[in-house]
């Protein structure tokens, strides 16, 4: 006797073979149009951020300096508040370093989904076309044939 949720099976839609495909959404990113200015917006941005961060690290080393060059004439009490007070500074240019890192890792992020959003129809279009069951980003995937590497289809698609 064949249970009636089994039964149900046999005229699935899964393929019999299933056919992958393989596309590097890296090599979309840094080759094609679209992929190139993703990346210059990003790169600008994230020039900016560093740009504010060098600055304060600078200042905070022209304290330091300043503070080294004043070391003799100033009382150690006040030399101790204004160390600290530098390091203080310090911790928090530290902390606005991993904060602007995050930033720029989601920001990465959000320039790839961006890019796989443009790219959705066209991969879609080229998976039907190709008779591709599954596409697969190339950094998923341990090893593959050469020949279901499907990226510069994809790359001549997108502008």
């Amino acid at each position: 006797m064949v249970s009636p949720l089994l039964s149900g099976l046999a005229g699935s839609a899964v393929p019999v073979n299933p056919k992958v495909g393989v596309i590097d959404i890296e090599n979309t990113l840094s080759t094609t149009p679209a992929g190139k200015r993703a990346n210059e917006a990003f790169e600008k941005t994230r020039k900016t951020k560093q740009a504010a961060l060098d600055k304060s690290q600078e200042e905070l080393k022209k304290a330091d300096a300043e503070l080294s060059k004043q070391a003799a004439v100033l009382k150690p009490e006040v030399l101790s508040a204004k160390r600290q007070e530098l390091e203080k500074k310090f911790v928090d240019l530290q902390q606005t370093y991993v904060k602007l890192e995050r930033e720029l890792a989601q920001d990465r992020t959000k320039l790839i989904q961006g890019l796989l959003k443009q790219a959705e129809p066209k991969i879609a279009a080229i998976a039907k076309a190709e008779g591709v069951h599954l596409i697969l980003d190339q950094s998923a995937t341990v090893w593959m044939d050469p020949s279901v590497d499907l990226t510069q289809k994809l790359n001549a698609e997108m502008k």
